[in-house]
């Protein structure tokens, strides 16, 4: 009887886990992303050299 709900809360712990882990490494690999693109946006030339290009 003890062992059953044990199990029960490390199993529905471990579903939670795995999912909010997933969702949070999906959303944090994309802000990282922007932010190393923007990075290297800022670092490599001018803001107004690339918005000109990619305005016209």
């Amino acid at each position: 009887m003890k062992d059953e709900p044990k199990g029960e809360k490390k199993d529905s712990k471990k579903i939670k886990k795995k999912s909010k882990k997933r969702s949070k490494s999906k959303k944090s690999k994309k802000a990282v992303e922007d932010t190393l693109a923007k990075k290297a946006v800022s670092s490599q030339m001018p803001e107004t050299d690339i918005i000109s290009p990619k305005d016209s």
